[in-house]
């Protein structure tokens, strides 16, 4: 795709962001969304092939920038094991933030084939980094578990399902609290952490 198609796709999904929130996914068109982005309805089917495709690409975009972030942090010789858990975690967490209007607006928890999709696309992306840390933990002795990766998957997916249960809810910090609290004890317990603990109180991951 040469820059200048590129830039076009980008812009199609941009416009097509802004009508869905402000209109709703099912009262938008392929037409509006096309005249928005400034292109013809055929430009509009180059690209995409129907709406739900939008869902799809704003999400993989989202993803592929926090995984950026995430294999940025697990290379860093800046920090612990300990200190690579905690902030890929809030990096995850403040990308959940972000995607909260993509979720509501879009109604993906109603759309079985939708979050097969979104789970699939997450966890493939976002375990193996979580493996690595662990595994990274488990040889500096700052971890203990002889099945690192069976329990990376298991905390993983029981986290990421928890926090999505209740993504609606956390619109101030206050709302985090409980729930972070219950994420930081058991990652301490499951991780076998004895003179430290997993600390999620900063609320805010590096740029």
């Amino acid at each position: 795709m040469t820059k200048k198609s590129l830039k076009r796709r980008n812009t199609i999904l941009r416009e097509a962001e802004k009508l869905f929130i402000e209109e709703g996914f099912e009262k938008a068109t392929v037409k509006e969304i096309a005249e928005r982005a400034g292109v013809a309805k055929g430009t509009f089917y180059y690209y995409f092939d129907t709406k739900e495709d939008i869902i799809n690409a704003l999400l993989e975009k989202r993803y592929n920038h926090t995984e950026k972030k995430a294999q940025h942090i697990l290379e860093s010789d800046k920090y612990s094991p300990l200190e690579k858990l905690e902030k890929v975690i809030l990096r995850l967490i403040f990308t959940r933030q972000g995607n909260f209007k993509v979720y509501e607006f879009f109604k993906i928890d109603e759309n079985a084939k939708f979050m097969k999709k979104r789970n699939k696309e997450f966890w493939n992306k976002f375990i193996p980094v979580f493996t690595e840390i662990v595994k990274e933990g488990v040889e500096a002795g700052v971890f203990a578990t002889e099945y690192p990766e069976e329990l990376t998957e298991i905390l993983f997916m029981g986290i990421d399902g928890f926090l999505h249960r209740h993504y609606a809810k956390f619109s101030t910090k206050e709302m985090y609290q409980a729930k972070f609290c219950a994420v930081e004890e058991l990652l301490t317990k499951a991780l076998n952490l004895t003179d430290q603990r997993v600390d999620l109180s900063l609320m805010k991951p590096d740029n």
